[in-house]
This record gives structure tokens, C-alpha cells and sequence, in this order.
């Protein structure tokens, strides 16, 4: 009988100490990720020729920068559970905490279209996959209208990623945006405004509108919240008028009021070039009929 106990308790002790040597390669490797250096080409990014009011609109409405960085782009919680991740959209500006008085235009140039910050390690919630896109004349707009806004003193909170947000990155549920870019592309010098399905195209991919309507633009559940299709397949019978009116309202054709997780407010001041190429841009869209969810 002791020797049985003694094989259960052995048999107990080695099925506690690969529990904690699995634990442990999760939480290594799933750090690992945010370790790493990343290679991004030795390039100087020049942003004092910006235009400061392009660059607000790119900021406040085109991208919604102040989504996750506020109003005032000094920063703030964008995740706030320890066992997934504590993470905060840094203080842009040059106050007290804040970077901005910290990063070259270079290195906010990194952050945003390749999503690695100064020391080349990845960025967590930075749409710079999306990002990646900016033209260099709109992008030095952006750079220069985050210079020019008044400094917020507020300090955040440092990055840490839990148990639960390391295994989802070993698990391959997520991965910093550094990671999905092709990082010696070369970007577009400038892409001149036109009321066009190509232009419409650039605009939707600023505005990282897949992260909810996802890549085929068909919606579905995203966590709790049920997206629109925004596909011909559902809004094909839209007019422009109809378009324009549902993002500057928030209300669509037949009544529906959208969701205040849809940024509409922002999208809806768009201008009238701007709304209409986005409108042909999702006329090129395929349609796809959107499953019951």
C-alpha cells in the first residue's frame, strides 16, 4: 500500500511539475513576441513640411487616432484585465509622460507604419498593418499635427501582458501588427485626393475598418457585437445620398439606429469627395450574403 501511495504521489508531482514547466514555456514564448527586434530599413522620415490641418483630419476622423488615444491624444486604458493584458495608448503629446517630446519623426514614423517602437520591439494595439498604407505627405501631416497639439500631462501605464494574452499569442489567436507587414515595402510618396473607388480604397484601409467588418466586409459577431455587411449584397441598393446620410446621421435607409461602437460621428465628417470614393470603393466590393449568427 505505501508503495502505491508513494508511485501516486510521484505520479502527483510530475503532472504538477510539467503544469508548471508548461506554464512557463507559455509565458516565455508568448513574451517572446514582444522581445524580439524587428528589422525595419535605416530610413530618416522628415515631418516639418506637414500640413497641421490635413494632419488633424487624418488624426480625428480618417483614422480615428483618438479612439484608443483620446480626444486630447493623451492617452489612456485600451485593455485593463491583468490575466489577459494591462495595456495603455501612450501620451502623444509632449507633456509631462508623454512621448512626444521623446520620439524623432522617425521613430513616429516606425510606430505607425511599422508598428516597432524606437528600440525595434513590437508594438501590442498599433494598426499599423492598416497604417502601413500612409502615403509620406500624409503621413508627415499627421506627424506634424500631433506636434502642434497642446502637451497633456498624464503619465500611463507600462505594458504587461498576462497568462492569458501569452497563451493566446503561443496559440496563435493574436500577434503584434510588426509581425503582418512587409517591412522593406516601399510606401507612396503622395496619393492626391479623387472621388474614386482607388482613392475610397486608401481611406477604408486608414480607417481600419475590417478590424470589425472584417476582410471581406460582410460583418458577422465581433465579440458581443453584431456588424453590419456593408457588402452590394446588403447595402448595394444604397444610393450616395443614402450613404452619406447614414454616416453623418447614424441612422440607416430604413430607420435603424447604428451602433455607438461604430464610429460614425468621426467617419461622418468626412467630406463629400472623401464619402463619395468611399462609397465606390464598397460598390467593388464582392457581395456575400452574411450568415446568421
Amino acid at each position: 500500500m505505501r508503495r502505491l501511495l508513494r508511485i501516486v504521489g510521484y505520479l502527483a508531482l510530475a503532472v504538477v511539475v510539467l503544469v508548471f514547466l508548461a506554464a512557463g514555456g507559455i509565458w516565455f514564448a508568448g513574451g517572446r513576441a514582444f522581445a524580439a527586434r524587428i528589422s525595419v530599413p535605416p530610413e530618416t522620415f522628415d515631418a516639418r513640411d506637414g500640413n497641421v490641418d490635413r494632419g488633424k483630419h487624418f488624426v480625428m476622423i480618417v483614422a480615428n487616432c483618438s479612439g484608443c488615444h483620446r480626444a486630447n491624444l493623451g492617452g489612456g486604458s485600451i485593455i485593463d484585465d491583468p490575466n489577459v493584458a494591462v495595456i495603455d495608448a501612450p501620451n502623444l503629446t509632449a507633456g509631462a509622460g508623454g512621448i512626444g517630446a521623446k520620439f524623432s519623426d522617425t521613430d513616429f514614423e516606425r510606430a505607425i507604419r511599422h508598428g516597432v517602437a524606437p528600440d525595434g520591439t513590437a508594438l501590442a494595439v498599433m494598426p499599423s498593418e492598416m497604417y502601413s498604407a500612409f502615403s509620406d505627405a500624409d503621413l508627415r501631416d499627421v506627424i506634424a499635427y500631433v506636434r502642434s497639439v497642446p502637451p497633456v500631462n498624464r503619465t500611463t501605464k507600462p505594458r504587461a501582458i498576462g497568462f492569458m494574452g501569452r497563451l493566446g499569442i503561443v496559440l496563435g489567436k493574436f500577434s503584434p501588427d510588426a509581425y503582418h507587414i512587409d517591412q522593406s515595402a516601399a510606401h507612396v510618396a503622395s496619393l492626391p485626393p479623387a472621388a474614386n473607388a482607388s482613392y475610397g480604397r486608401y481611406l477604408v484601409r486608414l480607417g481600419n475598418c475590417t478590424s470589425c467588418h472584417k476582410a471581406n466586409f460582410a460583418g458577422g459577431k465581433v465579440f458581443d457585437m453584431r456588424v453590419a455587411n456593408i457588402t452590394p449584397a446588403a447595402i448595394g441598393s444604397w444610393t450616395l445620398a443614402q450613404f452619406e446620410q447614414t454616416l453623418r446621421t447614424g441612422r440607416d435607409p430604413s430607420g435603424h439606429r447604428l451602433s455607438t461602437q461604430m464610429p460614425w460621428p468621426e467617419i461622418g465628417q468626412m467630406n463629400d469627395q472623401e464619402l463619395t470614393a468611399v462609397y465606390l470603393f464598397l460598390k467593388t466590393v464582392p457581395p456575400v450574403t452574411q450568415a446568421k449568427t
